[in-house]
């Protein structure tokens, strides 16, 4: 592909989205990443070619580092693809080079024109549209969405404390976004305790700490993640007090999260603690099923990976620790499907996430308790399905325990038909391909195959 010369001979530095190799670039990757993260490059303006080398330009480190540790291969396998030759992708930050072009003055004047979007750390994939709510999160997420349309004058402090991967975080970045996408200029700082306490430290070093408090004293908006970080920091915990004050006093919006609630921090002063509890305290919990299989479905989207109905519920079902361990499941899926060449299916999926799932939840399927599950289910005993009776509700339920046993089990057919007391194999396997041809005509019976299915693969 020609892209120009400039007047020394060398290849010019062109603007790839004018050239259009840049959207053969997007085009390529639309099937590989999730959408968030094609439309995220997809904004991206400045991205130049070079000489086997390819030139983005993020608006700063958090798009940066995103990049580079989430899809810097992918995009890079796609330009191969399209240019036809090994190209080098280099990232680079606008903030750094900004920041390159005109050193920083320590004085305070300097400060006062400092833009506030350098102290706003925010993962681009952690917005309101990309949460999933459910009962778990639904009275945190209506307090943070509160919150934007009211600064500082409503649930002022938010406190919001759960477990470790559940979604504070992206709660969190969410409000940020929501509230830069009504006024862009307002002035946000999302940090954590850890970051906090660690730059609070560098200006006093610096002797600068009037510069830290007046950073912190004068945004519109200020969240700190993972406040118990702040336990035992005693210089800390004074400087932050101090802050909060202030910023409460103006009627600033202050948002915080935790994994104790603020009556369980111990390790940090009581005044504080009744600063944190003076608002108001929301917890998330743990996901149920139903919002479990939405996030399953999103992030199978997200990843661009497909699993059947069963493996989509097993996995909803069994990851039963956090969010995040739940979207490690669906990638750690996925890789093993792409290197090893083979589709997903239910025993496989058990098998790549044994270690993941609780003990008593990754037992094999047995024919006997297929068989003890469809007695349940149809309200008979076990001799009557084990036996030869001719009602229609005694075959239909044999019928569907024969299938069932074929289909979840590791079970030969031989095998099989002696747990029915049958003799031919056969029978069990005309049994089943009835079950099978019937479920396509018959509504009903599907729904039938498929809750005791559900049921058997979550137990």
């Amino acid at each position: 592909m020609d892209l120009g010369k400039n007047n020394a001979g060398n290849t010019s530095n062109v603007s790839i989205s004018e050239s259009k190799l840049w959207q053969s670039i997007l085009h390529d990757l639309r099937e590989k990443i999730d959408n968030t993260s094609y439309m995220i490059l997809n904004s991206l303006e400045e991205v130049y070619y070079s000489e086997g080398n390819i030139y983005i330009y993020t608006p700063d480190n958090i798009y940066k580092n995103w990049i580079e540790t989430e899809i810097l291969e992918t995009i890079e396998t796609s330009a191969n693809k399209v240019i036809g030759r090994n190209v080098k992708i280099h990232i680079i930050s606008l903030k750094d080079k900004s920041s390159k072009k005109t050193k920083k003055s320590k004085n305070s004047k300097n400060f006062e024109e400092t833009d506030f979007y350098q102290y706003l750390s925010l993962n681009p994939k952690y917005t309101f549209d990309n949460l999933i709510v459910g009962n778990n999160n639904k009275v945190a997420f209506q307090a943070c969405l509160a919150v934007t349309e009211n600064l500082g004058k409503i649930y002022n402090p938010l406190f919001i404390y759960g477990d470790v991967g559940l979604g504070k975080t992206h709660l969190l970045h969410g409000t940020a976004y929501h509230v830069l996408a009504k006024n862009s200029t307002a002035k946000i700082i999302y940090t954590t305790a850890d970051t906090f306490a660690s730059e609070l430290f560098s200006y006093l070093e610096k002797g600068m700490i009037l510069e830290f408090r007046k950073k912190y004293r004068e945004v519109d908006l200020l969240l700190i993640d993972d406040i118990q970080f702040l336990v035992g920091k005693e210089r800390t915990q004074i400087e932050f007090y101090h802050i909060f004050n202030v910023l409460y006093s103006l009627g600033k919006q202050i948002i915080l999260s935790s994994d104790q609630p603020p009556s369980k921090l111990n390790g940090i002063e009581k005044r504080l603690i009744s600063r944190f509890s003076s608002g108001l305290i929301v917890e998330i919990t743990k996901p149920d099923l139903e919002t479990k299989i939405n996030i399953t479905l999103k992030k199978m989207k997200e990843l661009n990976v497909e699993f059947s109905r069963d493996v989509v519920l097993f996995i909803a079902k069994t990851v039963n620790t956090s969010v995040r361990e739940l979207e490690g499941s669906i990638k750690r899926l996925k890789a093993y499907s792409e290197i090893m060449g083979r589709p997903i299916t239910l025993d496989v999926a058990r098998t790549v996430l044994k270690d993941v799932l609780e003990v008593n939840e990754v037992q094999p399927l047995t024919v006997e308790r297929i068989q003890k599950e469809v007695c349940n289910y149809f309200n008979i005993d076990i001799k009557e399905l084990l036996g030869n009776s001719r009602n229609k509700k005694s075959v239909t339920a044999r019928q569907i325990a024969m299938y069932l046993s074929k289909e979840l089990t590791d079970e030969s057919l031989s095998s099989i038909a002696r747990y029915f007391h049958k003799k031919d194999h056969t029978t069990i396997l005309n049994a089943a391909n009835k079950i099978k041809e019937m479920m396509e005509k018959d509504r009903k019976l599907k729904y039938t195959v498929d809750l005791i299915k559900d049921k058997l693969i979550t137990l």
